[in-house]
């Protein structure tokens, strides 16, 4: 009985023990959860053959992989021959995007769908906005129902004594599409989702005075409006409006004007006024002109303008035309894409809407073209700049919009005499050697292309056959570019040339060699520590056919002080301040004359760059690239080299007095065009449309 008792408690004790574990320890599912997972998507070169685990072909297949291994498998992935591409799984979104639920907003779906509104509104997380528009017209009806509630305090400068009620109904139209208040299940809705209107009554019984409009646009201005519309004007220019036009635009107001509805090639004033954005109106639902609208160089752009349906008088809507409502609906788009992009000045804002415009046929001039709102969303981040996903990809776009084919040329390396279409590869995540890559790639006027040390992108080699390349130089050794990628490239049938040497300031000097011209009489001294010098002088370099030399810091190597002695230069320069270069390497330089030409920092030794060398003489532009990482401003120096334009180092977020002082010295030599080389994620928007405005001064 007693071991049958002594069971017993062992027995309750192994249950308890059970009932413990399993009470507090981690369940099987919530063991695995701690595990947390990645799906990678693998495109492969050719369709795969059936397997056990499924009987489907396919040249896109999913795996899925613990989340710290990531990284690893791509790149293990990248290197396989047989695989075109790998990618990282990512949120898609529905594109049905449900348009508001306003009661009427059928009547408006041709003109909406038009102009890709449906699109820019799945683009957007709406947010209450606190932009003023001033409808300068006919007043509004205080009491509609889709409108009220977006009201604010407007004048009456037909009446003073009275409200702005209208009268006419053409005010409550433009009104209407400006700023119905949307998604509220009644009625119809605007471009803008939720705007402020500023009610300025100018006329009555459809005519007004010039004075009140005057006076209409300094009560807008004194009461800070964001955005004014004029759905009125005459074909007589004022001095007075003209005057009080440019203090609005001088305010940052985006102005929008009808350019008019008599069939002519005129526009009617304030739209016809360059400051003014002048729309006519084309069919609703096609891309032909509106019968009645007018047309010529001084319109802007076009919007729907027939079949329109708008809010009206006693709480009623109403379909009408006429550039009257083409210009509102431009207008409100306006205001969507600042509430969008809050850091856009108006003039930015007028300028997106007109180049983003869709080109229309015919014979009747309509400015750019068609409203396209979609796309004047996407160009806040797209607007001259040049990016892919990755600083692989952004080379890549590089070399497509600056060569459509390479020339053959003859280049001397190690005494031997070789022939080819010529482009350069080098590392994209290590400086040393590839860095050294620019003043050969601007010699030849080749393209600099990056790639992995794990393997080559075929979308490197689909851009090496577009542009007929035949033969690619490899910067570095096979620690830097391993030997695969060479082979990878000799398959594919472009032959290679490894340019190395036992460091980095060897494959310096072996390019030198190779740059190196006859008339040669200047040389440049950078950091091999450090990158952002060699970046900002790499343009320079190749308009003086001259070779870029890395330094240590504290001593100049051995390397480098023999080929300079060899060279005996002229003219030598070392790029940088006293703590890249010191004063002690500068002494042993051997040369005629050494100048130092350094800043504070990066961005202010760049700046002294350009100061020093100036602009070529048929330069049209520049290059903005981030001063933080080195691949965009390596293979945009080779375009840049190409055009006669130069680099200029920004930092992403944090203002600069040396980039201020970099475009100041633009503005003055007459350069106003340019393009941002890399993604948001190097140069954020804000920076962009910063350069923007104040490139435009």
């Amino acid at each position: 009985m007693e071991e049958v008792s002594q069971l017993k408690n062992k027995t309750m004790i192994v249950l308890m023990f059970c009932i413990l574990f399993f009470s507090f320890g981690p369940s099987v599912s919530e063991a695995q959860s701690d595990q947390e997972t990645k799906r990678i998507i693998v495109t492969y070169d050719k369709t795969s053959s059936p397997s056990r685990k499924s009987n489907q072909s396919a040249k896109v297949k999913v795996i899925e992989v613990p989340k710290e291994e990531v990284k690893e498998t791509i790149e293990r992935l990248e290197s396989d021959r047989k695989i075109k591409h790998v990618e990282e799984d990512q949120p898609v979104y529905l594109m049905n995007t449900s348009l508001p639920n306003d009661a009427m907003i059928s009547y408006q779906k041709p003109w909406i769908d038009q102009i890709h509104l449906p699109k820019a509104w799945a683009r957007i997380d709406k947010q209450e906005s606190s932009i003023k528009v001033a409808v300068i017209d006919s007043g509004v009806d205080l009491t509609h129902e889709d409108l009220k509630a977006n009201l604010v305090s407007g004048i009456n400068l037909v009446n003073k004594d009275q409200t702005v009620q209208d009268l006419d109904g053409h005010g409550t139209k433009v009104a209407g599409l400006i700023g119905a208040v949307t998604n509220n299940q009644i009625g119809i809705a605007s471009p803008a989702q939720g705007v402020s209107i500023m009610p300025i009554k100018v006329t009555e019984n459809g005519k007004g005075m010039l004075s009140t409009l005057v006076e209409g646009i300094r009560f807008a201005i004194d009461h800070d409006a964001d955005v004014i519309n004029f759905s009125l004007g005459n074909y007589n220019n004022s001095y007075a409006l003209r005057t009080i036009v440019e203090e609005a635009a001088a305010k940052d107001i985006l102005m929008v004007g009808a350019a008019g509805n008599d069939n002519q090639s005129a526009v009617v004033f304030p739209a016809a006024y360059s400051e003014v954005l002048a729309v006519s109106s084309v069919q609703t639902g096609t891309k032909e002109k509106a019968s009645f609208s007018n047309y010529g160089s001084l319109v802007d752009l076009a919007a729907p303008g027939t079949d329109i349906y708008s809010t009206s008088l006693n709480s009623e809507y109403a379909f009408d035309k006429g550039t009257s409502l083409s210009a509102p609906i431009v207008a409100s788009s306006g205001v969507l894409l600042k509430s969008y992009a809050p850091f856009l000045t108006s003039k930015q804002t007028f300028k997106l809407l007109k180049e983003s415009a869709e080109p229309l046929p015919g014979s009747f001039s309509l400015g750019n073209g068609l409203l396209d709102v979609n796309a004047a969303i996407k160009n806040v981040t797209e607007y001259n700049r040049i990016y892919g996903e990755t600083s692989i990809e952004t080379a890549l776009e590089i070399s497509r919009k600056n060569w459509e084919t390479l020339e053959k040329q003859t280049l001397s390396i190690d005494g031997q005499e070789i022939t080819g279409k010529f482009a350069v590869l080098a590392r994209f995540d290590e400086f040393p050697d590839s860095l050294a890559a620019s003043p050969l790639a601007s010699k030849l006027g080749s393209p600099i292309l990056l790639t992995k040390k794990s393997g080559l992108s075929h979308n490197v080699i689909d851009e090496l056959n577009r542009i007929s390349a035949d033969h690619v130089l490899i910067i570095g050794g096979e620690n830097a570019v391993p030997k695969g990628i060479s082979e990878l490239l000799e398959s594919s049938g472009i032959t290679t040339t490894r340019v190395a040497g036992d460091n980095r300031y060897e494959t310096a000097t072996e390019i030198a060699e190779i740059v190196e011209e006859d008339k040669t009489s200047e040389a440049f001294i950078v950091s091999g520590e450090k990158f952002p010098d060699a970046l900002s002088i790499s343009s320079f370099a190749s308009r003086f056919g001259a070779p870029v030399l890395f330094t240590k810091s504290s001593a100049l190597p051995d390397d480098t002080k023999a080929y300079l002695e060899k060279l005996r230069p002229e003219n030598a320069y070392a790029i940088g301040g006293e703590t890249v270069i010191s004063q002690s390497v500068m002494s042993k330089i051997p040369s005629t004359n050494t100048e130092r030409i350094g800043g504070k920092d990066r961005f202010e030794t760049n700046f002294k760059v350009l100061l020093r060398f100036g602009v070529e003489e048929n330069s049209d532009g520049i290059y903005f690239a981030t001063g933080l990482k080195f691949p965009d401003a390596l293979t945009g120096g080779a375009a840049a080299s190409r055009s006669g334009q130069s680099i200029v180092l920004v930092h992403p977020y944090r203002e600069n007095e040396a980039l201020e002082k970099s475009i100041l010295y633009l503005n003055n030599q007459g350069i106003d065009n340019y393009r941002i080389l890399g993604g948001p994620a190097a140069i954020s928007e804000r920076k962009a449309w910063y350069i923007d405005h104040i490139l435009d001064e």
